[in-house]
């Protein structure tokens, strides 16, 4: 064994290890093309070392010229992927000039495996053995150069000024080291091999081919920059952890747990702030089925909703959720988060964070229930306005029921009793008793607390019952009060109750207004109305002098009033149901006097109001 047989296969061993390390970096995710395309380099390089080694053990001029037909081929797949790695990792230089190197190479290669013919040689008429320092002996081939071999070394020379002119725009752009070392490494090698190889072919050198030693420039390069890689990724690592105890002091001094979710390996990462949050030790492997679970039964599918719309509609991510009870004790938490996506547009991290709402959500329950009370207070004053036209309504149905229980006593008395006539006056008593029914149902739903429910409510009938309601009081002030409801009008989607709260306080309020006028100018007229495709208004108009304009917005808010004896607190009320509704409550000015108050509530087609 002599040195040649030891040096080439240290080559191509080398080839062969440091293209496996950059298919191993270029294989995870995502795929680094760069590195790729120079792992193919350097398989190539290795088997032009072997290649090389063949041809300097051939037996006869045959074997010799099958070889470097094979030869010229890996060698052209050197260059090629070498413009490709170029290409890819400096992101900058002539692409046509990428391009037209190897493709001036490989159209010569082909005259290779034309029969009868070869790149390298006109003829090849035999094998010298030539020994060199250390008794070492190697095969070179005699013969006669073709000139058709002139254009591999010009496909190899638009490879060079494409390589020379990526590296200095690439210098310009501030990567000078980059630049220097990797283009440097590939123009030495180029030119190296390139007039080493000439001049083999022209018989001035009896060498064998140094292509894949030359490659060793190359080797030495990326090794470098490997290095130089693998030192900034470990200064990143460093400068990661920190980031990240600082993330973690951050988060948890806010009270926010950080969470990013790997959407292809369905792997979650998350602060300890995070695994707190959801109750879940730090230990344990966090993945969606394991968040899943520690969220409240009732609340999984919205969750899922949420996340899914998210990834669908390339929105942000925002949902509310309760987790499963620890110790008796329901949490709240609040997501927040954003869809990363890849180079396709598909859906690739899921970046967010988590906190405890649980307080806030406690309040808003107590405001809920404050609101509630203030409501049913409400409702109680407003029926103390219409009391004595209401017992007024009570007193017509009871004091026929009296007269006509009186007159079937003296039809009793007769004998024998006269049914005949008895049966019309049981029928009034009926219907009068009917009627007080409908009177004190009426005023048992508005006294009854309750919390707001919504469902589908045909408006018509709402204000055919407010009309009824405030009717009595209307007549007993010479005020007229007319209803004009749309034919056809679709139902609304809201609560009957509060509803009907708010369509009396408007009409109470409207009738005090129009106390100010001229009883024959006094009118009221409740409308109901189509408005756009998903709405109703309704609308309350009166006669009375109107509202001052700087005070159209300010009648709403809580414990402002024009009245001397109000309490400031119906407009406001009213306003926050028809809001909960999902419509709006205001108020315009008339000409050339009055007032009208307009709500707009979703028709029942809608989504549920909140």
């Amino acid at each position: 064994m002599n040195w040649i047989t030891i040096a080439w296969p240290m080559v191509a061993a080398a080839c062969l290890t440091l293209g496996l390390i950059e298919l191993r970096i270029a294989l995870t995710r995502p795929v680094d093309r760069a590195r790729l395309v120079f792992a193919a380099s350097a398989f190539a390089a290795a088997a032009a070392c072997g290649l090389e080694l063949a041809m300097m053990r051939a037996d006869g001029p045959i074997e010799f010229q099958a070889l470097l037909n094979w030869f010229d081929v890996a060698a052209g797949v050197v260059i090629a992927t070498l413009a490709g790695f170029v290409w890819l990792y400096f992101r900058c230089g002539n692409r046509w000039l990428a391009i037209a190197g190897p493709a001036i190479y490989f159209t010569a290669v082909l005259f290779d495996f034309l029969p009868g013919s070869s790149l390298g040689y006109l003829e090849m008429t035999g094998l010298q053995t030539v020994e060199t320092f250390g008794g070492a002996t190697y095969q070179v081939a005699v013969g006669v150069p073709n000139p058709l071999n002139a254009l591999t070394y010009l496909g190899v020379l638009v490879l060079l000024v494409f390589v020379v002119h990526a590296s200095l725009q690439l210098a310009q752009r501030g990567q000078r080291r980059r630049a220097a070392v990797i283009g440097g490494s590939v123009v030495v090698w180029v030119l190296g091999a390139g007039i080493h190889s000439a001049l083999i072919e022209i018989g001035v050198l009896q060498t064998p081919y140094l292509v894949s030693l030359a490659y060793l420039i190359i080797l030495l390069a990326m090794a470098y920059e490997l290095t130089a890689d693998v030192s900034a990724a470990a200064h990143l690592g460093r400068q990661l952890q920190e980031s990240e105890r600082r993330l973690d002091l951050a988060s948890a001094a806010a009270g926010l747990g950080v969470w990013v979710w790997d959407l292809g390996t369905n792997a979650f990462w998350a602060t300890a702030k995070a695994y707190a949050l959801f109750g879940i030790p730090p230990a344990e492997r966090l993945d969606q089925a394991r968040l899943i679970d520690a969220v409240h039964p009732d609340d999984r599918d919205t969750l899922r909703h949420a996340v899914d719309s998210a990834l669908a509609n390339d929105r942000d991510f925002e949902v509310e959720y309760r987790l499963q009870p620890v110790d008796g004790e329901t949490r709240w938490i609040a997501s927040r988060g954003r869809v990363e996506r890849d180079g396709n547009g598909a859906p690739r991290l899921l970046r967010g964070i988590a906190f405890d709402i649980s307080l806030r959500r406690r309040s808003e329950l107590q405001l809920q229930e404050l609101q509630s009370q203030l409501a049913h207070t409400s409702r109680v004053s407003m029926l103390g306005q219409l009391a004595s036209a209401l017992t007024h309504e009570l007193y017509q149905p009871l004091g026929a029921i009296l007269r006509n229980a009186e007159a079937a006593e003296l039809f009793l008395q007769h004998d024998p009793p006269d049914l005949g006539e008895l049966r019309p006056i049981l029928a009034d008593i009926r219907a009068d008793d009917q009627r007080a029914r409908d009177v004190i149902e009426r005023l048992r739903t508005l006294l009854k607390r309750r919390s707001m429910a919504c469902h589908p409510l045909a408006i018509d009938d709402l204000c055919a019952t407010t009309a009824a309601l405030t009717r009595a009081d209307a007549a007993a002030r010479s005020i007229p009060l007319a209803i004009d409801i749309e034919p056809a009008l679709p139902e609304a989607m809201g609560d009957r109750v509060h509803l009907q709260q708010v369509l009396l306080n408007l009409v109470l309020n409207a009738m005090d207004a129009v106390d100010q006028a001229h009883p024959a100018e006094r009118r009221i007229i409740l409308r109901a109305r189509h408005r756009g495709e998903h709405e109703i208004e309704v609308s309350v108009a009166d006669t009375g002098p109107g509202i001052a304009p700087e005070k159209l917005d300010a009648i709403f808010e809580p414990f402002f009033t024009t009245k001397v004896d109000g309490m400031g607190i119906g407009l406001a009320i009213s306003r926050t149901i028809v809001e909960a509704h999902g419509g709006r409550l205001w108020a315009e000015n008339d000409l050339p006097a009055g007032a009208t108050f307009r709500l707009t509530l979703p028709t029942a087609g809608e989504a549920a109001p909140s």
